[in-house]
């Protein structure tokens, strides 16, 4: 019967046929019960991230983070605007065209 080190932790000597040592058999045990809860629970707790900037986590049930979502609707509102003023390019010259009106008494 021959000793040697515990492939895991490298600390601890075992013997032949044995897979690992007595310490990490209970770190292996404790991770496995806490895996089992943690596999239920991380559907729900699944951190994703941002798929714009990459460095921030997304929103619940988005794929951007609030600044990124923020940005994106900025965006969109000066889009919008920019088209707006593109429909009603004729009251923009109409403007122009009007002399200032002055009150007299």
């Amino acid at each position: 019967m021959a000793l040697h080190k515990c492939p895991k932790c490298e600390l601890n000597y075992i013997r032949e046929g044995e897979d690992y040592c007595e310490v990490c058999k209970r770190e292996l045990k404790r991770a496995q019960a806490r895996g089992h809860h943690a596999e239920e629970e991380s559907d729900e707790d699944e951190i994703i991230m941002c798929t714009e900037c990459g460095e921030a986590p997304a929103i619940r049930g988005g794929e951007l983070c609030a600044s990124c979502l923020r940005e994106q609707k900025r965006q969109v509102e000066l889009e919008n605007a920019a088209e707006v003023s593109v429909d009603f390019p004729e009251v923009d010259e109409e403007l122009e065209d009007e002399e200032p009106v002055s009150e007299e008494e």
